[in-house]
């Protein structure tokens, strides 16, 4: 660049300033956009993580309760994929049997909120295996893990090995900025 001297002060035109301004715009936002990305993909790994933490947490909570406190609360984990409720995922105790408790709505009085887990900023689960929602139930009595769906008033209970959760960030169709947990039902084993 030529520094002229105007006026007996040196100084650039206004030319050589509008063209150093846009190469910087140039350089600043070739390197926000793979920053940008890779922070997206490094919320669907922690939400992964985070969703899987509170699966064994809520297992482990069913396990622990039976011996050492002997309340007899069953513990669930209720996955909803409604436009209000997808960023949301709530553990819930309950003193009864999965057999005795109307689906109608899963918050009832009997039912105590334990922990809300709320996902990140423009992360939204997408498909719970194919359904709507989706409820992981640790009974305390018998150790037992089932799993259910439902729709209106009828209870469908999965029998499958493996229940893929699901979840990407602003609904991208993209394999990059979507991830998919495979909770395995037999073995009590989340891979992601």
């Amino acid at each position: 660049m030529i520094i002229k001297k105007v006026g007996g002060k040196l100084g650039f035109t206004l030319i050589e300033l509008m063209i150093a301004i846009v190469i910087m715009v140039i350089l600043t936002m070739t390197a926000y956009a793979p920053y940008n990305y890779y922070q997206n993909k490094a919320k669907l790994k922690v939400t992964a993580r985070e969703i899987s933490q509170l699966l064994y947490e809520s297992r482990n909570m069913a396990v622990n309760w039976s011996v050492s406190w002997s309340w007899n609360l069953s513990i669930w984990v209720y996955f909803d994929n409604s436009e209000l409720e997808n960023n949301k995922i709530k553990v819930l105790s309950y003193p009864y049997d999965i057999d005795n408790i109307n689906f109608t709505y899963i918050e009832s009085e009997e039912a105590k909120l334990i922990k809300t887990l709320t996902l990140k900023k423009w992360i939204q689960i997408d498909d719970l295996d194919w359904k709507n929602n989706l409820l992981f139930v640790f009974d305390t009595i018998s150790w037992d893990i089932k799993y259910y769906t439902w729709t209106g008033l009828t209870r469908n209970t999965l029998v499958e090995d493996e229940i893929p959760i699901s979840f990407s960030y602003k609904w991208s169709s993209s394999p990059n900025l979507s991830k998919t947990i495979n909770y395995f039902s037999k073995t009590n084993i989340i891979d992601y």
